[in-house]
């Protein structure tokens, strides 16, 4: 129903600001055809002032149906509706932090750390598709710092993409206040198997800190954080598993 208040807004308010601005052009232009003589029958001074109090009551009155057709016209626009991106719809929300990080996976683990469990996984190197878009999100960082003593590998070269080769995209909850130290692949013709260890950041003083007490595991303090691996081939048709034989989880595409 907005365009009717424009419909009957907008003619209100040119007659009006003709009405104050120039009276007596517009008797003589949409009246003074109806006497039998103009120059008598036209109205004076005073008859002239009412009526520019008279349109300007109408220009009042016009300004509020614009702002009513206004209102009505933002009230009915269809609203785009907030889709989830192929982030969210990945890897959920909040967006995921990202290791971009250059290492070699260990064989074994560190009995030190802490075991982090794998919510899920995504092989990204079969169909040579690199997940380039996971480069939208924002690096890994404790408490706001990406420069962390024992944090693992090293920050990659401007010229290496280890986005494009990564094999599969790892995806854990781990401790806020604890950092990925350590990814553990061990491959054969038939099964890969995938774990994740946290620890603090390595002390300046040389010490060797309780990890285990630090880094509690399925705490509501963790951070969601996806770590781009390198295997020595891709996942293919091999099974992925932790490092017990629990098969892990594929990340679904769909939410």
């Amino acid at each position: 129903m907005g365009w009717v208040w424009w419909f009957i807004a907008v003619p209100l308010g040119v007659a009006a600001l003709w009405a104050i601005f120039a009276p007596r052009n517009q008797w003589r232009s949409l009246f003074s055809w109806s006497v039998a003589n103009a120059h008598t029958a036209e109205p004076g001074g005073a008859a002239y002032a009412s009526r520019q109090i008279l349109a300007a009551l109408a220009l009042g009155s016009a300004l509020t149906m614009i702002v009513i057709a206004m209102v009505a016209t933002m009230v009915n626009e269809p609203q785009e509706s907030s889709s989830p991106s192929d982030i969210q719809n990945m890897w959920g929300s909040p967006a995921p932090l990202l290791v971009y990080r250059t290492f070699q996976t260990a064989k074994s683990v560190d009995d030190s750390l802490v075991d982090v469990p794998i919510e899920s996984y995504l092989s990204v190197n079969d169909d040579e598709y690199p997940p380039l878009y996971l480069l939208e999100l924002e690096p890994f960082s404790r408490l706001g710092t990406t420069g962390i003593p024992g944090y693992i590998g090293s920050e990659p070269a401007e010229t290496d993409s280890t986005i494009t080769r990564a094999d599969v995209v790892i995806h854990v909850r781990g401790p806020l206040l604890c950092i990925p130290r350590r990814v553990v692949a061990v491959e054969t013709p038939d099964v890969v198997q995938l774990a994740v260890q946290y620890g603090l950041p390595t002390p300046s003083d040389g010490s060797k800190p309780d990890n285990v007490e630090a880094c509690p595991v399925g705490e509501d303090l963790s951070g969601s954080v996806l770590i781009p691996v390198r295997l020595k081939d891709p996942i293919g048709e091999r099974s992925v598993q932790s490092l017990d034989g629990t098969p892990l989880a594929m990340a679904d595409s769909e939410g």
